[in-house]
C-alpha cells in the first residue's frame, strides 16, 4: 500500500462517483482492481479507465461505500494491482454482465470490444451510473422484460439491458442474474454455445451460479470482486 491523493472525485449519475488516482506504471485493464483506503474506510476500485501517457487510473463506485466529504486532494492509500486483465480473442462473440461494482468494468469492456459484444447486461442494488434510453436493438428473448438501453453504448453499437431493484421504464425489476437466466432460457442452444460469457460482480453472487453458467454457454469467465461495504 502506498500513500497518494485523489486527482478527482466527481459524482456521476444515480449516486455513483468517479474516482481518479495517479498511476505511473503500464495501464491496467478491465478485470483488474485496486484496494483504496479513504478516511479510514477500505474499498475496492475496479478499473474503468486508464491513461498511461497522462498517468492516471479511474473507477466508479456507489456513494454508499465511500466516506463523506471526499474530493480532489483527499489522501488515499493505494494497493498493488489485483486481478488479471480480460482480453477476448478477436473471433469471440461476447455476452457481458456487470453487477454492482462490476458495472464499471463491464461497460469498459463493452466499449473496447463493441464489435464483438452481442449483449451487455447491467444491474444490482445501487442504481446505474449511465443514462437510460429506448433501445434501437431488438432482443427477442427479453422483449417482454426489458427494452431500455444505455445511451453511450447505443451510439457505440452495443445492445444493453438493465435490471434494478426499483421500477423504472424499460428496466427489468429484479436481479441481473435473473435477467441473464431469462435471456439464456429463451435463446436457442446453438446461439448460446457460440457465446463467451464474461461476468463481473460480487464473489457471492457469481460463485453460486458458476456451474449452471458453464452448462449454459460455450465459455465462461468470472471476475469476482469484493462486495460493497457500505458506510455506517
Amino acid at each position: 500500500m502506498k500513500p497518494d491523493r485523489l486527482i478527482d472525485a466527481t459524482p456521476v449519475m444515480d449516486d455513483w462517483w468517479l474516482l481518479r488516482i495517479g498511476w505511473n506504471a503500464a495501464a491496467p485493464a478491465p478485470g483488474q482492481w485496486l484496494w483504496l483506503e479513504l478516511a479510514g474506510r477500505r474499498c475496492c476500485l475496479p478499473v474503468r479507465d486508464a491513461d498511461e501517457s497522462e498517468g492516471w487510473v479511474a473507477g466508479i463506485l456507489p456513494q454508499g461505500c465511500l466516506p463523506a466529504n471526499i474530493g480532489p486532494g483527499t489522501p488515499v492509500v493505494v494497493s498493488a494491482l489485483q486481478g488479471e486483465p480480460i482480453v477476448p480473442a478477436s473471433a469471440e462473440r461476447l455476452l457481458v454482465l456487470g453487477e454492482d461494482l462490476g458495472i464499471g468494468p463491464a461497460m469498459a469492456l463493452a466499449e473496447r470490444y463493441s464489435d464483438q459484444v452481442r449483449l451487455l447486461l447491467l444491474g444490482g442494488h445501487y442504481g446505474l451510473p449511465a443514462r437510460l434510453i429506448p433501445s434501437r436493438f431488438f432482443i427477442p428473448a427479453l422483449a417482454d422484460s426489458a427494452i431500455a438501453g444505455i445511451g453511450s453504448l447505443e451510439q457505440a453499437g452495443v445492445p444493453a439491458r438493465v435490471a434494478l431493484d426499483d421500477d423504472r421504464p424499460g428496466v427489468y425489476e429484479g436481479s441481473v442474474m435473473d435477467l441473464l437466466g431469462r435471456y439464456l432460457s429463451d435463446t436457442p442452444d446453438a446461439e448460446r454455445q457460440s457465446l463467451r460469457l464474461i461476468a463481473f460482480g460480487p464473489w457471492g453472487e457469481l460463485h453460486q451460479c458458476r456451474q449452471g453458467l458453464r452448462a449454459s454457454v460455450g465459455a465462461v469467465e468470472l471476475v469476482e470482486l469484493p462486495g460493497v461495504q457500505e458506510r455506517g
